[in-house]
């Protein structure tokens, strides 16, 4: 559409200022294959078999990325691994009771090799489902995990100095919460701690496995439009310092001058000057990875603020942080790393709350298959399906009327701008509100976050009269409610609003 195409142009003319304000939605890859053909009601296992309508139902919601989650090759030691092991037994009986061997699929994160994963294609079956996506005014997203790769990786036994090992000179047996039996170390967050034992721990501080890596980089940047990077911050120098030292030292590396991550994106954009890089960080290091050059970064912060409900707290986050920052940040209220948002904020009509709000924020605005639905049980990376939900029709009418609103050049293109509320009823406190303006275009959103009704004030400077009618229309988007108000009444003394618990009103204006 319109917006789509002037997106684009605008993107052109003023890269340098600006980061567009996005949408993207995220599919775990095979999950969705088996529901298709369950909808189908015939065999789609492979890419090349998914409906051009599927893609195109995304197109029509307004998104610009598809995440197609889980997309590369896996190998025999993780599948074991999720087939077999006692805890993570115990949380698929959890989530889905009744599960079976066949429901076991093997994580997605636990990568062989930057190859499509050939129980559901090859690269050509990429490299077309992108040239769809396009088509359709849609970007292909897809995975790169940098922090580590699968057990049985062929690098683990043809290049073990890519990895983190045990300290030179320490004999076997090492200890096995942090280390395989070779002495390579296992994925971690922490240098050790939470192991994710189906996966080896790289070393960015050896120059070959660094550019090892970003030719891998350049390989998925080759294949798609934008790239989400897992767990992106534990390759930043000060965090495989503060993790692995002691190992690394051992073996004569010392801390390389430059980031990886600087270098790597450099590379990757002076030969795919498009592609756009997503970090999956949390606390204390998203400005950081913005810093190294990520377009966006993922927003925990604000996702537990919302799950805690401290309005004081949230206000805080939106008016403490730069609008650069909050621009490059990617907005969710779930995603496969988390819980429904059903079941995080405790109900679909305060989830629908904080989606009312998160997804109304400048930068980019990510949404996670199932969430239209209103589902509330997870659906685990290492399995194929969920258990069966029953749709809650309310959520799912809420999102197509959010998604109506936002699909918008206002939302896409405009300036934000946070406002405060004047607190004369005495609810005042329980609104958040911010304008869009975007030409011609204006919105005012009013959130209440809280559990009961609020009211204020709000002062609209840049209310205009209408072909020289101060009488004005303002419509709430929301509820199509009109209503008429003076437009040097609004400038000066404000609009009058009353907003429902755990809603909204957004005004055009």
């Amino acid at each position: 559409g319109k917006s789509r195409q002037m997106k684009g142009i605008t993107f052109l003319l003023f890269l340098a200022v600006a980061s567009a304000n996005v949408s993207m939605f995220e599919i775990s890859t095979r999950p969705w294959l088996y529901l298709l053909s369950q909808k189908y009601g015939t065999q789609i296992t492979s890419l090349s078999d998914i409906p051009v309508a599927e893609f195109k139902a995304i197109a029509d919601q307004g998104f610009d990325y598809v995440w197609m989650m889980g997309i590369w090759e896996l190998g025999a030691y993780g599948l074991h691994f999720d087939q077999t092991n006692p805890q993570l037994q115990q949380q698929y009986s959890q989530t889905l009771p009744g599960w079976t061997q066949d429901d076991v699929i093997g994580s997605p994160y636990a990568i062989t090799e930057y190859t499509c994963n050939p129980t559901i294609g090859s690269d050509s079956d990429i490299a077309n489902m992108k040239q769809t996506l396009n088509s359709l005014g849609l970007k292909l997203m897809l995975d790169f995990v940098p922090n580590h790769s699968a057990v049985d990786c062929n690098w683990t036994t043809t290049n073990p100095s890519y990895y983190i090992r045990a300290p030179k000179g320490s004999q076997p047996p090492y200890d096995p919460n942090i280390y395989l039996p070779s002495g390579i170390a296992y994925g971690s967050i922490c240098g050790g701690c939470g192991p994710w034992l189906d996966t080896a721990q790289f070393n960015y501080w050896d120059n070959d496995l660094r550019q090892a890596r970003t030719n891998q980089v350049l390989k998925v940047a080759s294949l798609a439009d934008a790239i989400r990077c897992d767990v992106a911050y534990l390759a930043l120098n000060q965090v495989i310092q503060d993790n692995w030292s002691p190992q690394l030292t051992s073996w004569g590396y010392t801390r390389p001058a430059t980031e990886w991550w600087s270098d790597v994106i450099s590379a990757t954009k002076s030969k795919y000057p498009d592609v756009v890089f997503l970090a999956e960080v949390y606390q204390p290091w998203p400005q950081a990875m913005q810093d190294v050059g990520f377009d966006y970064t993922y927003d925990k912060q604000l996702y537990d603020k919302l799950g805690n409900g401290d309005l004081d707290d949230i206000r805080s986050w939106l008016t403490s942080n730069t609008q650069s920052f909050i621009s490059k940040s990617a907005h969710f209220v779930s995603n496969h790393d988390e819980l429904r948002a059903v079941s995080y904020f405790g109900s679909w009509w305060r989830a629908d709350a904080a989606a009312l709000l998160t997804f109304t924020l400048p930068g980019m605005r990510f949404y996670w298959m199932g969430q239209f639905q209103g589902f509330s049980a997870r659906l685990l990376v290492q399995l194929r399906r969920e258990a069966t939900q029953t749709p809650i029709q309310d959520v799912t009418k809420f999102y197509n009327s959010l998604l109506n609103i936002t699909n918008t050049d206002v939302f896409n293109l405009g300036t934000w701008t946070y406002v405060d509320v004047i607190d004369n009823q005495g609810t005042g406190w329980r609104l958040i509100a911010y304008r869009w303006e975007y030409n011609n275009q204006k919105r005012l959103c009013v959130i209440n976050y809280s559990d009961q009704n609020g009211g204020g004030t709000i002062v609209l400077p840049n209310a205009q009269a209408i072909n020289g009618n101060d009488t004005i229309p303002v419509t709430d988007l929301l509820s199509g409610n009109t209503y008429y108000r003076s437009a040097s009444g609004l400038r000066s003394s404000g609009l009058n609003v009353v907003v429902n618990s755990w809603y909204a009103q957004i005004f055009s204006y």
